[in-house]
């Protein structure tokens, strides 16, 4: 019975099949690159961790099924016309911008904002295209990827968590109704029932997560969860403690920023304009559980002496003293 030749390595058989594999994948992953910008040769071949010779042979072979053109030093495939129109591209164009600042770099991911690069006309398309290839992969991309698997196949998600005030990991398991990126900081978070430490719902970071892993048990999203109603209360992400109103009397310098941001912002209020320019601001949110307005009070810290709290007292006594520590530190 004849046997396949061994080589060094393994059976030549077996080598081609994996070569060829290697190939069709390589091609069908630079035909996508090159419909979305220009690339140079010495480019793809770092990308690929191929030789320059080797990515030139697989430019050959693409030309064979797809038009590829060659402008100076780089090389592109003629994207089709957008069926987008002006609006409808400026939409997603702003959707996978705000999906680019989040920094994730998970690979699923990175392809999802190249897929919708590529619905974009120019300039968008390439502009983004580049963007989404400065996405570094990052310790937290299996995380997403298991959060991923597990709020949308109801699967129970098993990590070790870290509160944000908190040193210590604690084992915790989720059973996730939403996933949501944090309007103030652009940082992915669950809202989920935390069924071992806490067992309540609750909102986790997904950063502060550790040796995740999927469970066989499922679970069921309770049909009168509401996660746009859950969340619209917060300012961040603190939605369980007591509801807070802050007045701020904010300088005139710094005025435009609030009154353009109450028009996107439900939680900022401009209540009153007083003749100098100044205004006076509500601001909403919640307390955290240890009674203190951690989310609210940092944002008032960042405008320094533009902002001062008015009411209630508690609040602005807390960022005087905050103030007078901070003054104190560079004295």
């Amino acid at each position: 019975m004849m046997r396949p030749k061994r080589v060094r390595g393994g059976l030549i058989g077996c080598w081609d099949v994996t070569r060829t594999l290697n190939k069709a994948n390589r091609l069908k992953e630079l035909e996508k690159l090159l419909a979305l910008k220009p690339y140079r040769v010495v480019e793809l071949a770092e990308r690929f961790g191929v030789t320059r010779r080797t990515i030139e042979r697989d430019l050959d072979d693409l030309r064979e099924v797809v038009e590829v053109v060659a402008e100076g030093s780089t090389y592109r495939i003629p994207a089709p016309t957008s069926a987008l129109n002006e609006v409808e591209a400026l939409a997603v164009h702003s959707a996978t911008r705000l999906l680019v600042h989040t920094g994730i770099g998970e690979p699923h991911y990175r392809n999802a904002l190249r897929k919708l690069a590529a619905q974009l006309p120019e300039p968008a398309r390439s502009a983004l295209a580049s963007s989404v290839d400065r996405l570094p992969s990052t310790k937290h991309d299996r995380t997403l990827d298991l959060v991923a698997q597990a709020w949308f196949n109801r699967r129970v998600l098993r990590c070790e968590y870290r509160s944000a005030r908190g040193s210590q990991h604690h084992p915790h398991e989720y059973e996730i109704l939403y996933y949501e990126l944090n309007r103030r900081n652009l940082q992915p978070y669950v809202v989920a029932r935390e069924r071992l430490y806490f067992d309540r719902i609750g909102v986790f970071r997904l950063s502060r997560m550790r040796n995740a892993r999927l469970l066989r048990e499922t679970y069921a999203i309770p049909a009168d969860f509401d996660p746009v109603a859950y969340l619209e209360s917060a300012w961040g992400v603190t939605v369980v403690g007591e509801p807070v109103e802050v007045v701020l009397r904010v300088d005139p310098s710094v005025a435009s920023w609030f009154l353009e941001q109450q028009e996107v912002d439900r939680n900022v209020e401009v209540a009153s304009e007083a003749d100098d320019g100044s205004l006076e601001v509500v601001l909403r949110g919640r307390l955290a559980k240890d009674g203190d307005a951690h989310e609210l009070l940092a944002f008032i810290l960042s405008w320094g002496s533009k902002v001062e709290a008015i009411a209630p007292a508690a609040i602005r006594e807390r960022v005087a003293a905050e103030a007078a520590a901070a003054l104190q530190r560079y004295a």
